[in-house]
């Protein structure tokens, strides 16, 4: 085999005009060598040859295991679980092999193209999730991020959990802040905003979504599945959110880790940005312009549900039931979650408003809902104006469990005084007043009339004026003192 240096002298002589012949006689090789050199390189490329591995069995396993992100542990566990060769061999040779596979697999995969939108035009949502030092204590917290893709402007609310309801407010909630609708909205496969794919590849939009996407003026729109790069530039601002605001903070409660949020955002917004080398608060003037209005808030929207009127005249959402007029039993009903309050209606006429239930496993009955029913059911009127009192509170709900039990015979009465009691003073009156009787184990409409103040005037016909009394007093003290 001829060295590096016998290679290259074959070269140098056939430059300085010999002969294959003379050549091979100075080097020490047959013509025919110095004519298959003169045709390679200086220096041919080595072939290293690679031994067999244990794990190559397992290749197309292997490769269609990362392809499908299935974790390197559990990939070890599986090759040494197989029921016909189990991997016998370490830990870090099995790491470095599927290390190989991966690169090899990375070195074949598309380039990532990045793009700048327009003003107004992009906006990147995701959500993240830490454990917040809160009052003293390690508690997990999630934060939805926005971020305009031309200003780079950044958006960040804190909440407890990441339904659909949650992701609808806060991301209003940004918006208002930032002044107006960008025209379209990026998401990672959200299971709150997508249901899946169709099979030509296009997203199944949750209904609900949908409908607050037409409703706020935006377009929908989903990364390709295994390709979170595309909304690389909310991915970064999730690991920001980490390393740079959450390090080195406490927190008092939730509002003062809102606080401190909205303020590191003022102050990012007001830095450079290195994507574009200016700060992203000089750039929202230009993504304002080219906004949709925005016409709701997060306060006001409502939420889109559908739902069915049941036997008791209750329609469930979100865990509570609601009442409605009788009359629909079986029907369904649009229902409009707002923050505060439920509104319910049927082919666009309204049928009920009721404050929103906070929890789950409540009811809230309105009793003018059930007016034509009661007036042969006089049992049922009661059921529902005790149900009502009940729900005012805790001394409230004592002081009718009393009543239902002591004076049982005379319940519509003091039901009824009850209810007269609450329009005179208000809720918080009957409450005090309640309570005043709990404690002391009084019982009846004219204790409850008393503590809460609600005792007849004294009406005295005739009483002479002040002026007239005084007068007749000094006459008569006049006449005693002759």
């Amino acid at each position: 085999m001829l060295t590096a240096m016998a290679r290259s002298t074959i070269k140098f002589l056939k430059q300085q005009g010999q002969c294959n012949t003379t050549i091979a006689e100075v080097v020490g090789c047959d013509r025919h060598t110095v004519a298959r050199v003169l045709q390679e390189p200086v220096d041919p490329p080595r072939h290293r040859r690679r031994r067999p591995s244990p794990l190559d069995q397992w290749r197309a396993e292997l490769t269609s295991w990362l392809r499908e992100g299935i974790p390197i542990r559990r990939m070890l566990e599986l090759v040494r679980s197989d029921p016909t060769a189990p991997y016998a061999g370490g830990a870090s040779t099995f790491y470095r092999y599927v290390a190989h596979l991966r690169a090899a697999l990375a070195a074949g995969a598309p380039p990532v193209i990045r793009f700048e939108g327009l003003p107004g035009e992009y906006v990147q949502w995701d959500w993240g999730e830490a454990r917040v030092p809160l009052g003293g204590q390690l508690i997990r917290r999630v934060f939805l991020a926005g971020r305009l893709k031309y200003s780079r402007l950044i958006g960040v609310r804190w909440r407890t959990q990441m339904d659909l309801e949650t992701l609808c407010r806060a991301q209003l909630e940004i918006i208002e802040g930032w002044g107006g609708v960008p025209w379209a909205w990026v998401y990672d496969n959200l299971k709150t905003v997508t249901l899946g794919r169709e099979a030509e590849g296009t997203p199944r939009w949750n209904p609900a979504f949908w409908r607050f996407a037409t409703e706020v003026g935006f377009h929908p729109e989903c990364c390709d599945p295994g390709a979170a790069q595309q909304k690389g530039s909310v991915e970064n601002l999730v690991k920001w959110v980490k390393s740079n605001f959450l390090p080195g903070r406490t927190f008092a409660d939730d509002a003062d880790l809102a606080q401190q949020s909205l303020a590191w955002d003022r102050t990012k917004n007001a830095e450079v940005c290195q994507a574009h080398g200016r700060r992203p608060v000089e750039l929202l003037p230009q993504e304002q312009a080219a906004f949709g209005p925005l016409t709701t808030t997060a306060a006001t929207y409502g939420l889109y549900r559908v739902a069915t009127v049941n036997r008791e005249s209750l329609v469930r959402v979100e865990g509570n039931q609601y009442s409605v007029p009788v009359g629909h039993l079986g029907q369904p009903v649009d229902v409009r979650l707002l923050q505060e309050e439920v509104r319910i209606s049927r082919d666009g006429v309204a049928l009920a408003r009721h404050p929103r239930l906070t929890g789950t496993g409540q009811r809230r009955r309105e009793p003018g809902h059930y007016l034509p029913a009661l007036t042969t059911r006089p049992r049922a009127r009661l059921v529902l104006e005790r149900e009502g009192l009940c729900a005012l509170g805790p001394e409230v709900h004592t002081y009718v469990a009393a009543i239902s039990q002591r004076r049982r015979a005379h319940l519509a009465a003091e039901l009824a005084a009850c209810t007269a009691i609450l329009e005179h003073v208000g809720a918080e009156g009957l409450r005090r007043a309640a309570a005043a009787c709990v404690t002391r184990r009084l019982c009846g409409a004219e204790y409850l009339r008393a503590f809460a103040g609600a005792e007849p005037v004294l009406d005295l016909p005739a009483v002479p004026p002040q002026a007239a009394v005084e007068r007749d007093l000094a006459h008569y003290e006049a006449f005693v003192g002759r």
